[in-house]
Formats: C-alpha cells, sequence, structure tokens
C-alpha cells in the first residue's frame, strides 16, 4: 500500500509543473503556472463582462503594459513581457453587474490567478 501512494504521488510531479504559455493568456488559464523566455511577451486578455480590479503583479520577472483600442473588442487587454528570470504572480478579481448570467443586481466575484516563471 505505501508503495502504491509514493507511486502515485510521483507520477503526478510533472502535472504540477509549469507549461509553455500561450500566445495569448485568458480567463480559462486562471490557475496555471506558465512558462516564458527571458525577452518574451504573451498577451493578457480578460473578458469586459466584469468590471475588473486589476490586475496586480506581485514579483518582478514580469511587466504589465495596457492595450487601448478605438473600438470596443469585448475585453480588456495587457501585454505581458518578460523583465527577469523569476517568477510573478499577476492576479485580479472581476465583479458581473447586470449582465444575462447574473440577472439583475452584483454577481459573485471572478478571480484571476496566473503565475509566470521566466527562465
Amino acid at each position: 500500500m505505501p508503495i502504491a501512494v509514493v507511486a502515485l504521488s510521483l507520477a503526478l510531479i510533472p502535472a504540477a509543473q509549469a507549461t509553455r504559455a500561450p500566445k495569448v493568456v485568458t480567463l480559462r488559464d486562471s490557475g496555471a503556472r506558465l512558462t516564458m523566455r527571458r525577452g518574451a511577451h504573451v498577451q493578457l486578455r480578460l473578458t469586459d463582462r466584469y468590471r475588473w480590479r486589476g490586475p496586480r503583479i506581485r514579483g518582478k520577472a514580469v511587466r504589465l503594459e495596457p492595450i487601448e483600442y478605438f473600438r470596443d473588442p469585448g475585453y480588456l487587454a495587457w501585454t505581458v513581457t518578460t523583465r527577469a528570470r523569476g517568477r510573478a504572480v499577476v492576479t485580479a478579481s472581476g465583479y458581473g453587474f447586470g449582465t444575462r448570467e447574473c440577472g439583475p443586481g452584483l454577481c459573485a466575484a471572478r478571480l484571476f490567478r496566473v503565475t509566470f516563471v521566466v527562465r
């Protein structure tokens, strides 16, 4: 029995490792640990169905720059650029208000969190 538990825990270790960052990071990627190379950049998009507080960065490995659009694309966007080796956690919280999913009134919060690992 103990050998089976150790074998199972060793099999799960690769699943917890960072995966390569996609070109566009969205709410679906929340909770992910994404790797990037120094000098790389990706786009972070959060739907405008919510009013977002943030995003905020903990760590100095990446920098966020807002992207401004002339026409509303249906999301808020930032360019995520790597700065230095290490890791940075990007978080945001969104609150819906009077959307189809919520009905009238304030919705529950949507939490977004992604860890960027820069190599």
